[in-house]
């Protein structure tokens, strides 16, 4: 063997170590099951539904720089975040907002369907983050445009986003109840079955997480 090839399977041989274990964001596809626009009614203490009975839940393949699937990625490093960074979608500690139901197989595949989001605010799209990073759909030039961004709305009752569920949540809700049509100036995000009406069904899921003991992150 020459020196050339030897040197440069040596370079391939280091570049496969290096590349191992290492998510690439852009060769680890999500398959996203979603059914109609739903809309996940969420508190920061994880009391909720599942997203799964809200109607979407999502699969993963996770492999490394050298397309080589990712096993043992523990449940707890995928989460949710919003779409657009700049919006308000609070998470508890991050990772414990949400997880994936179990470590990835030896295919690097999991699921996450029977997750409960214990986050605050009000958002429209969720994007799926693995150990920090923002997936993002295979083959795009250059990798990093676009991430997976998917339709659900999440209404939680923290309505501040400050993950407490208080007196301050309550009297923003106060704002918007009842509207359109009564005393309430229409807030989507007090909307938290998205049906366009703020209502009594929407002060009942208010006031089935206002405490005692306060909600809050676990």
């Amino acid at each position: 063997m020459s020196k050339v090839v030897f040197f440069a399977a040596s370079l391939l041989l280091v570049a496969g170590v290096a590349f191992a274990g290492i998510i690439n964001p852009c060769g680890s596809p999500v398959v996203a099951t979603i059914v109609g626009t739903p809309c996940y009614f969420a508190c920061p203490q994880g009391d909720t539904g599942t997203i799964v009975s809200a109607g979407f839940q999502f699969a993963f393949t996770i492999n490394d720089a050298a397309g080589v699937p990712i096993q043992y990625v523990s449940a707890v490093d995928f989460w949710l975040i919003d779409c657009d960074a700049t919006k308000d979608m609070s998470l508890c500690a991050g990772s414990a907002s949400s997880n994936a139901d179990s470590s990835t197989n030896s295919l690097g595949k999991t699921t996450m369907s029977q997750t409960t989001l214990a986050v605050g605010g009000c958002v429209t799209g969720l994007s799926p983050v693995v150990q920090g990073v923002v997936l993002q759909q295979p083959g795009t030039i250059p990798c990093g445009t676009p991430v997976y961004c998917y339709t659900v709305k999440v209404r939680s009752c923290d309505l501040n986003g400050d993950l407490l569920m208080n007196s301050q949540d309550v009297g923003i809700f106060a704002n918007a109840y009842p509207a359109p049509g009564g005393g309430g100036v229409f807030n989507t995000c007090s909307d938290f079955d998205c049906n366009g009406i703020i209502n009594s069904q929407d002060l009942a899921r208010l006031a089935g997480h206002y405490g005692p003991p306060q909600h809050k992150c676990q």
